[in-house]
């Protein structure tokens, strides 16, 4: 859970419809012609469309998201453009985000938006802070909203701008939208000959501008407003912000052919997002079928973990499951969803727990039920009560993966080498190139093989561990809850399997994940499943005993943080030259930015919750091939990056390295 404060914008209506700030004590747009003030601003002040013509991407990033209307009409002239760029993203930073009843209230004024407004309310999100990202005209269209303070947001914004809107309230009225150091984030996030455009023309936004580099020109303000800025920053600041470790690769040329390794849930999230994002790709999975291994079970469980912190995990799993459950929205009834989890409460010390999260979340994530009310709600009589997620639920994963692949090819081999060509990778499987019309090379390869990830490109030392689980399918005969229920195990819920259920599951460390027999099933462990739910779900029949009906057991790909990882690879051995360093705690500025090995990329280790994180890692890995602004902000990256367990090592001092590596046998 994000602790994060938003603020409410306290909205006032004029008679005529105006929404104004009560905070800020200004209106949103023009009480004349508010289209008409935005296009000259804001379009015209900032060369567009004109500018991104003949540009495979462009980006868009503004201050102050307001109603959307800037963002409207960027979008309606990208669309009525023949010489549009391929792909538009557009960034904007909110602190005071509209509730979307205010938001369809205000943008009923502008009829001549009313389609795209309609797009716009259809996927607005809850005023949550943090990043939200919503996809237009099938992924040519991104929209990031960046819902906090002005200067928080952007300096997580990971982005290279072409065009800035600096919006968001006069400065007399919102100064800290103005302050030097969001100025400097805005020239740090620039790239080279961005354009600006702004509807003030003070003297200190105009002289911290040119500070900065920008060449700043007034213009005639719009109606009874003397003068405007625009602006081009001609000459950039020499250090750019953020750490080095983390630079953003060169982007993939557009119509990339890549190759996708592995068609679980990882990999067919990843071939979808990177199609919509302009990409060729093609998955290669050892069973030619999407959808068989970690990601084959017949019933899984999507539900938000949700913490009291506020810290990274919270907000990165709190982001995953809003993120999944738009992305369900979209693939629509060819995915069923089951919805409501109840967490039981297993003892004294889980119902305080529950009851402390259920008190900080809002009601449509989770809320504290009696035993009363979790037996009217589940058919799970005699417990303690417990956290009822409504929002949460269970899904079929094979037809998960079945969705997000569609139609993108997908060939049969099992990979067991990758060689760098002139300008791309060759797959080293035996047969493959016969099943490739253009042949086994491709311009970049994403490894999401789950447990075999890292023996595809070991150079990089990711620390990616194999576990084997197993789920035990019983028989219903109406004896069992019928709904969903999480207690360390889990139980699937009735609707979706009807007389089947699912139980599990089992969490064992495997090893080499191609030593054969992780498949089997055992005894044993459907007897470890049945005795959990013993345990902590009280029923009057017993649970051990049951007979079972089938057992499945798969590898799960897990890390030791318990976060995946997504982004470009590396040579391990040549970062601990790059950054032998960071021991010292020397300023970032000392080091040389990332070397990535080009056309080279990991989505994995998602571990038990692959299809609440796989969407939003799709959607980072397709931005980092594309170049485009990443849906993460630069902490959360900084805990996905597959480096991060590296520069962990260098940043102990050697003899504690030493240490380290005798106690773990040679791994750091």
């Amino acid at each position: 859970m994000d602790t994060r404060d938003l603020s409410s914008p306290v909205l006032n209506w004029a008679e005529d419809g105006t929404p104004r700030s009560g905070v800020f004590g200004d209106v949103y747009f023009s009480v004349g012609d508010g289209m008409a003030e935005s296009r000259y601003v804001f379009l015209d002040g900032a060369g567009l469309p004109q500018a991104w013509q003949g540009r495979g991407r462009w980006t868009v990033a503004e201050t102050g998201f307001g109603t959307g209307l800037n963002f409207l009409l960027t979008w309606q002239a990208w669309r009525a453009d023949p010489q549009r760029c391929g792909h538009l993203s557009y960034c904007s930073v909110e602190g005071f985000p509209l509730r979307q009843d205010d938001l369809r209230r205000a943008l009923a004024l502008f009829p001549a938006l009313s389609g795209l407004a309609e797009e716009l309310i259809r996927q607005w999100p809850a005023p949550v802070p943090g990043v939200h990202s919503l996809s237009f005209d099938g992924g040519r269209v991104r929209l990031l909203l960046l819902f906090g303070p002005v200067l928080p947001m952007l300096s997580g914004l990971m982005a290279r701008v072409d065009t800035w809107f600096l919006d968001g309230f006069a400065p007399s009225k919102n100064p800290d939208m103005w302050a030097a150091p969001v100025l400097h984030r805005v020239a740090a996030l620039s790239a080279p000959g961005a354009r600006l455009a702004t509807f003030t023309a003070a003297g200190q936004v105009r002289r911290d501008l040119q500070a900065l580099g920008f060449t700043v020109q007034r213009r005639k303000g719009f109606g009874y407003k003397r003068e405007c800025l625009s602006a081009v920053l001609e000459a950039p600041p020499e250090q750019k912000a953020g750490l080095p470790w983390l630079a953003l690769p060169p982007a993939l040329p557009p119509g990339a052919r890549i190759a996708v390794i592995g068609a679980g849930v990882a990999g067919c999230a990843a071939a979808r997002a990177l199609r919509r994002a302009g990409f060729d790709p093609l998955l290669v999975d050892r069973h030619g079928q999407e959808g068989r291994e970690g990601s084959g079970n017949p019933c899984g469980l999507l539900k938000p973990r949700v913490t009291l912190d506020g810290g990274v995990h919270a907000r990165f799993y709190g982001a995953s499951f809003r993120h999944m459950k738009r992305l369900l929205g979209d693939l629509g009834e060819a995915v069923a969803f089951f919805p409501g989890i109840l967490t039981v409460a297993r003892e004294q010390a889980d119902e305080d727990h529950l009851k402390a999260l259920a008190a900080a979340l809002p009601e449509d994530i989770g809320y504290w039920v009696d035993a009363a009310q979790a037996g009217d709600l589940t058919g799970l009589y005699g417990s303690r009560g417990g956290l009822w997620m409504p929002d949460a639920g269970a899904l079929h994963p094979p037809a998960v993966c079945t969705a997000l692949r569609g139609d993108i090819p997908l060939i049969t081999a099992d990979v067991t080498g990758l060689t760098p060509v002139d300008g791309g990778w060759r797959l080293e499987a035996e047969g493959i190139a016969a099943g490739l019309a253009a042949g086994p090379v491709f311009d970049a390869v994403v490894l999401a093989a789950g447990a075999i990830t890292p023996l595809l490109w070991p150079q990089a030392e990711v620390p990616i561990r194999s576990n084997r689980g197993q789920i035990t399918l019983i028989s219903d005969a109406g004896d069992l809850p019928a709904g969903a229920l999480s207690f360390g195990g889990y139980l699937s819920p009735r609707a979706a399997l009807p007389g089947l259920r699912v139980l599990g599951a089992t969490y064992d460390r495997w090893g080499d994940p191609r030593r054969p027999g992780w498949d089997g099933t055992t005894d044993a462990d459907d007897a470890r499943n049945m005795q959990v739910a013993e345990d902590k779900v009280p029923l009057s029949v017993p649970w051990a005993g049951r007979p079972v009906v089938a057992s499945r057991s798969s590898l799960r790909a897990t890390i030791a943080d318990h976060m995946p990882v997504v982004g470009p690879l590396f040579d391990a051995v040549r970062w601990r030259q790059m950054y032998d360093g960071l021991h010292h705690g020397w300023p970032v500025s000392r080091y040389p930015a990332a070397e990535w090995v080009p056309g080279l990329y990991v989505l994995g280790a998602l571990g038990s919750r692959g299809f609440q994180t796989a969407a939003l890692m799709a959607e980072t890995l397709a931005a980092l091939c594309a170049g485009q602004p990443l849906p993460l902000e630069e902490d959360l990256f900084a805990a996905v990056s597959p480096a991060r367990f590296l520069l962990r090592e260098m940043k102990q001092p050697p003899q504690r390295r030493a240490r380290q590596k005798q106690k773990t046998g040679g791994q750091a």
